[in-house]
This record gives C-alpha cells, sequence and structure tokens, in this order.
C-alpha cells in the first residue's frame, strides 16, 4: 500500500496496512512538520534571488528574509498549496518582498522592515492583515498619527508610492532617503 500527502503541509497520510509496527515513522514526522506549521522559522537570503520554496520551506510560519538587494524579490509557495506565513521583510536596499504562488494569481507586497501575514488559498496569495499607519490615543480618541523625529537609516520610498513624515524632522550625517520613480515624499 501506498501513503498519500496533504497538499498543504505535506502530511503523511499512511495507507490501511502500512507502517504495522513502526506507525512511529509517519506520526513524528507529521508532529515535527506541525511544529513548524505553528512556530518554525525560515531564514532566506534575498541576495540569491527569486525562488520557489519546497515543502520543507513552506512548512514554516515564519519567513525571515535578510540580504541585500537592488531589486524585488519573488518567493513563490506551489501551485495548489495553500496557508499562511508571517513574513518579515528585513532586507536592505529599499526593495520589496513578494510572496506568489504558483497558481498565478494574485501576490502579496511586504515592504522593507514590514512584518505581515500572507495567506494563500493556492492560487492567490494577499496580505490579511496590516497594522501600519495605526493612529493612537487616549481612552477612544484615536486621533494621533507618531513617527521619528530623526531619521538614522538609509530609506526608499517605493516607486509609485507617496510618504508623508511629520516634522521637524532631522536626517543624519550619511544617511539618505532616496524617493522612487513615479514618488512622492511630502514633510508637513
Amino acid at each position: 500500500m501506498t501513503s498519500t500527502y496533504t497538499t498543504n503541509k505535506s502530511l503523511e497520510k499512511p495507507a490501511n496496512g502500512d507502517y504495522v509496527d513502526t506507525w512511529n515513522i509517519p506520526v513524528n514526522g507529521d508532529m515535527d512538520i506541525i511544529d513548524k506549521a505553528l512556530g518554525g522559522t525560515l531564514s532566506l537570503n534575498a541576495t540569491a534571488g527569486n525562488a520557489t520554496l519546497t515543502s520543507t520551506q513552506y512548512q514554516n510560519l515564519i519567513l525571515h528574509v535578510t540580504g541585500s538587494i537592488a531589486a524585488d524579490v519573488t518567493y513563490t509557495i506551489p501551485s495548489t498549496v495553500g496557508g499562511m506565513w508571517i513574513v518579515y521583510n528585513n532586507t536592505t536596499g529599499g526593495q520589496d518582498v513578494i510572496i506568489a504562488s504558483g497558481g498565478g494569481g494574485t501576490t502579496a507586497i511586504v515592504q522593507p522592515d514590514d512584518i505581515l501575514l500572507v495567506v494563500s488559498d493556492g492560487t492567490n496569495a494577499w496580505i490579511a492583515t496590516s497594522v501600519s499607519n495605526v493612529p493612537t490615543g487616549g481612552g477612544t480618541n484615536k486621533a494621533f498619527y507618531l513617527n521619528d523625529t530623526v531619521i538614522d537609516t538609509n530609506y526608499t520610498v517605493p516607486n509609485n508610492q507617496n510618504a508623508g513624515t511629520f516634522g521637524p524632522v532631522t536626517v543624519n550625517s550619511g544617511v539618505t532617503v532616496t524617493v522612487g520613480s513615479g514618488s512622492y515624499w511630502s514633510i508637513v
């Protein structure tokens, strides 16, 4: 008899009569996969370029992307594989990390320094939540948007996007803020 495997995380489903007196083999393997799906971290170096993730890679909950990149990098989840991932774009160079499905549908764009929940239905990938630019305030008053008053790290406003900063703001010596093509940065 032959085992089959689940679509999303490749858990082994032994056929009836398989693994007689050795049931621990598929059970322990499946428990390791479940453990990774609930809290495993995969470190990806974006300088290696675009890649299609393997089952042992996409089984992890957290995709921590690092490296210095000069262009967007795309990680593709194979077609028909659904799930959710926490994606941390910890790259330098001001470029996006794109999560795509091999199914060819929509993609999820994770901008530099963002940590976002990305989900896929096996065809499309999208951002499930975003908490950037959430107002704060006392009690039920949510009327204040906060930003730092000193910029101490190089940053690039992504192409075709606008940025706003409340001032006054100081850009430290040796630090560069680059405004991408088709973009605008306003300090008010």
